[in-house]
C-alpha cells in the first residue's frame, strides 16, 4: 500500500533505520564500558600505589614516629581525625591523591626553615620512598602552613621557605625532577587551618572551649607533601 501510495517500499527503509540506530547503542554502549573499566583500573592502580607508599613509610620510621592514615575521608572527617590525633606523620589517600603531612617540629624547629638533623633524616627515607613509586604520579605539589600567630606576611614567608627547603631536599639529594613530575611549591600561610572549612574564618574561640587550640596551632605548623596521580595511568 505504502509502496503504490508513495513509490517506494517504507519498511525496508525503516528496519535500516532501526539497525543503525541499535548499532549506535551498542558502540555508545561499548565506549563507555571501556572507560568505567579503565577509570576502575586506573584506581586499583593509585590505591596501589598508595599502599606502597604507605607500608614502606611504617615498615622504615613507624618504630620512631607516631603515623596515622586516613582513607576515603570527607574533607571534614579527615580534619576531625588530624585534631583529635597527635600523630607525627599522617597519610591521608584519596582517590586521585595521597597526601604526607609532617607535624609541628617533624622537620623544622619552631620559627626556623633550615631542616634540622631529624628533619634530614626522615626525608632521607620519605623522600626515596616516594621517588620510587613515581610511576603513577602526574604531579607533586609541597604545600607549607604556618598558625594564627604574628603576620600574614611572616606566616606565609616561613611556611614558603620551609616548603622550598623540602622542594629542594627532593631535587638535589633524592633526585626528582621538577620538570617531569611537575613539582611545585604552595604557601598558605595560616588561611588553610586544620578543622577549618574553606571560606570560614578560624574560630579560636571554638577551639578554645573544645581544649584544642594547642593541637590545631601544632598541626597547622605543618608540611605537606601532596602526590597527584595520573588519570591515564598504564
Amino acid at each position: 500500500m505504502l509502496k503504490d501510495k508513495f513509490g517506494f517500499n517504507f519498511w525496508p527503509s525503516f528496519t535500516d533505520l532501526m539497525l543503525s540506530l541499535v548499532l549506535v547503542v551498542l558502540i555508545i554502549l561499548f565506549v563507555v564500558s571501556k572507560m568505567i573499566a579503565a577509570g576502575t583500573e586506573n584506581l586499583d592502580k593509585a590505591r596501589e600505589s598508595q599502599k606502597k607508599i604507605q607500608n614502606q613509610i611504617e615498615s622504615q620510621i613507624g618504630k620512631n614516629y607516631s603515623i596515622l592514615v586516613i582513607s576515603d575521608k570527607s574533607n571534614e572527617e579527615t580534619s576531625e581525625k588530624m585534631l583529635d590525633n597527635k600523630a607525627d606523620i599522617t597519610i591521608v589517600n584519596k582517590l586521585d591523591r595521597q597526601t604526607i603531612t609532617f607535624s609541628d617540629k617533624i622537620l623544622f624547629d619552631s620559627g626556623k626553615s633550615e631542616l634540622k638533623p631529624a628533619g634530614y633524616d626522615v626525608l632521607k627515607v620519605v623522600g626515596p620512598v616516594v621517588m620510587n613509586n613515581l610511576v603513577n604520579i602526574s604531579e607533586i605539589q609541597i604545600q607549607g602552613h604556618a598558625d594564627i600567630e604574628d603576620t600574614d606576611d611572616y606566616n606565609l614567608t616561613l611556611a614558603a621557605n620551609r616548603a622550598i627547603a623540602v622542594y629542594k631536599f627532593l631535587q638535589t639529594e633524592v633526585s626528582v625532577d621538577p620538570a617531569k613530575y611537575l613539582m611545585s611549591i604552595t604557601s598558605f600561610g595560616k588561611y588553610k587551618p586544620v578543622g577549618r572549612e574553606a571560606g570560614q574564618e578560624y574560630d579560636r574561640a571554638k577551639l578554645e572551649k573544645a581544649n584544642i587550640d594547642a593541637a590545631a596551632k601544632a598541626k597547622n605548623r605543618r608540611i605537606e607533601i601532596v602526590l597527584f596521580y595520573k588519570n591515564d595511568m598504564k
